[in-house]
């Protein structure tokens, strides 16, 4: 999709399949299973859906996924897809993990950083987007690398820690613009530091909300993650986003909607608001 100077693709950060519980928090599987059919495990289809960026200067992508690196037991358990599927989407557009010059992440959870990483000759962790910064917010970096015992196993730290090692790692503070047409900004609520990023260009808006809400499915209030640490911030901050993108006509880019990349939305007296202009994953 072009916004003003950019072109903005989704690219598939790998599918994967989680709890419809963990998905959906305090809603009834009664009343989620409606909107997403779980399997027999209970887990419903989830979709990371990273996104590449190119204006002609710069070439960033948001988020990872959750990369090639994970054992046998846990692909079965999340059914992860084979091999490296972000890196197979970027070489279907003809894009080299060297030509990526800025890496975002809204968060530093599993599958949004681990694919930031490989397993070189000797076993290591090592950066795959050698070339790039990689950038953070402020907050989340501090709760990521702060020893919490109650935040010990929300961060991958040992995919997370190589980026920094390698002098890559870059902390950003709440509003600062990452490239020309690029900012980022605090929603807080699932974690304290989660960032959404806005592309402005051209009088246009497309915003990535990360996982303050994941898909066309969370769009109502309450319906949101297990996993937010903040989930009264997630119910005050996710409608005042939405409410100024069904207003202004942004786009919202869906990081983990297995059928929609993006969409516009549109405000409903029963539903609060509904996806409109839906565009497939591709």
């Amino acid at each position: 999709m072009h916004l003003g100077n950019w072109q903005l693709e989704t690219i598939n950060g790998g599918l994967f399949r989680l709890d419809g519980g963990v998905m959906f928090g305090v809603v009834p599987r009664s009343i989620w299973k409606t909107v997403a059919p779980p399997d027999e495990q209970n887990r419903i289809q989830c979709a990371n859906n990273c996104v590449l960026a190119r204006d002609g200067t710069h070439t960033v992508l948001i988020d990872t996924g959750y990369g090639g690196k994970f054992e046998p037991l846990d692909r079965r358990f999340y059914a992860m897809e084979e091999g490296s599927p972000l890196l197979d989407g970027l070489a279907a557009l003809g894009v080299e993990p060297e030509q990526i010059d800025t890496v975002v992440f809204s968060h530093l959870h599993f599958d949004h950083v681990c694919g930031a990483t490989r397993f070189d000759e000797a076993g290591r962790r090592v950066p795959i987007f050698s070339r790039a910064r990689h950038i953070v917010g402020r907050t989340e970096w501090e709760d990521a690398t702060s020893g919490a015992p109650e935040l010990e196993t929300a961060y991958p730290m040992e995919d997370i820690l190589p980026l920094y090692e390698a002098g890559l790692m870059l902390v950003i503070d709440n509003g600062q613009l990452i490239v020309p047409g690029l900012r980022a900004e605090v929603t807080g609520g699932h974690t304290r530091g989660h960032m959404a990023l806005f592309f402005e260009s051209g009088r246009q808006t497309a915003a990535y909300l990360g996982d303050i809400c994941p898909s066309t499915a969370h769009l109502r209030r309450m319906w949101h993650l297990a996993y937010d640490t903040y989930p009264l911030e997630t119910r005050r901050r996710k409608p005042e986003l939405l409410a100024r993108a069904a207003d202004e006509g942004w786009w919202i880019m869906w990081n983990h909607d297995p059928r929609f990349g993006m969409s516009r939305v549109a405000r409903d007296p029963k539903r609060e608001f509904v996806p409109v202009e839906p565009c497939d994953r591709g």
